[in-house]
């Protein structure tokens, strides 16, 4: 890991920054977009390895109003959602559009109602968080050199990008809604199907775009951002172990069962926020290959206009992104955890 992408969080110089904090950026973006609610808190109901003092919360009502407004942003998409599939049919010119446009709704909704029920669950995202920062509350961390570390420069990249790609769809657009281009009424028949092409539709729409938008990237953001937090752990629970075995001259390291025993905490911070992941990962696999596969299609047989051929682009570059990212995020902690399984273990 580049040392210039990691800030070390866990010296006692600095008060101690929870992971929750440390998110904030991209948490507060996803609050906005409707996608993410402050995990419910409960004594006993979750899996710290240690206590520690709960960080501060805002307030009741705040988190009530935030909890309504995402089950209504959630209402909203499978509602869209059904009347994409209503609309789907008859089997015209149009269907392969409509058939990758209700695709990519469905992947929306799916995607949203995975984060919002890890948010509600307390043994999902509230249980990784408090287990996460337990671990790395505790100074025995530091005199290992075990000290939390967190990849700031890839959570602004990561949250800038996510806007600035959501911005670029929903302005993509309204480009093709309100300027008359040669596919703007072949969009307007599949976006508002099976309603009327009144205005009133178009703008429910495009409202809708800005959520799915946001619903399309930022999950994907999150995952890659938890992903580099873990990997970056490990890594250097890595360079510690090898590093020990090294000025223990053949010998076991003092601290081996002390580092034996983070080892095990952060594998258990893995299977807790795989609780989540595994299905966001899952439907985003499946659902964003069969968008890939079908847009390919679509740009063989389609048309050979260049605004088609560029939407068409889009959405395949799109796809294809969102897998490898998820699938390079994940194999990476993978990776992370194998090389310490690398380090050279003195013998008996």
């Amino acid at each position: 890991m580049n040392k210039g992408t990691i800030t070390q969080t866990g010296r006692r110089k600095d008060p101690f920054t929870s992971i929750e904090d440390g998110l904030k950026p991209l948490l507060v973006s996803m609050k906005i977009l409707g996608i993410y609610f402050d995990p419910s808190q409960a004594k006993n109901k979750v899996e710290p390895s240690e206590t520690y003092p709960s960080r501060a919360n805002p307030p009741g009502w705040w988190r009530s109003v935030n909890r309504l407004y995402c089950y209504t942003v959630l209402l909203l998409l499978w509602f869209n959602f059904g009347r994409c599939a209503v609309g789907l049919f008859p089997l015209d010119d149009g269907l392969p559009l409509r058939i990758i446009l209700t695709t990519w709704v469905l992947l929306c909704a799916l995607s949203a109602s995975i984060i919002i029920a890890s948010c509600q669950k307390l043994t999902h995202l509230r249980s990784f968080y408090k287990h996460w920062d337990s671990v790395f509350q505790c100074p025995l961390r530091d005199n290992m050199g075990c000290g939390s570390k967190f990849p700031e420069q890839y959570l602004k990249i990561g949250t800038a990008s996510g806007w600035f790609l959501g911005t670029f769809n929903v302005a993509a657009l309204c480009i093709i809604m309100f300027c008359n281009l040669p596919i703007s009424l072949v969009y307007i028949k599949a976006f508002a199907r099976p309603f009327p092409e009144s205005q009133w539709v178009i703008i429910f729409n495009l409202v809708m775009h800005v959520f799915q938008s946001g619903v399309w990237l930022f999950p994907i953001v999150f995952i890659g951002i938890i992903a580099r937090v873990i990997r970056a752990q490990f890594l250097q629970l890595g360079s510690v172990i090898s590093k020990r075995i090294e000025e223990a001259d053949g010998h076991f390291p003092d601290q081996l069962p002390e580092l034996r025993f983070h080892y095990t905490q952060l594998c258990q911070a893995v299977d807790i926020v795989n609780r989540s992941f595994k299905w966001l990962l899952g439907v985003r696999f499946l659902l964003d290959i069969f968008l890939a596969c079908f847009v390919s299609y679509q740009m063989i047989n389609g048309p050979l206009d260049i605004f088609v051929i560029a939407v068409n682009v889009f959405w395949l570059g799109g796809s294809v992104v969102c897998t490898l990212v998820s699938a390079m995020c994940s194999s990476g902690v993978h990776d992370a955890v194998s090389d310490i399984f690398s380090c050279k273990i003195p013998t008996i």
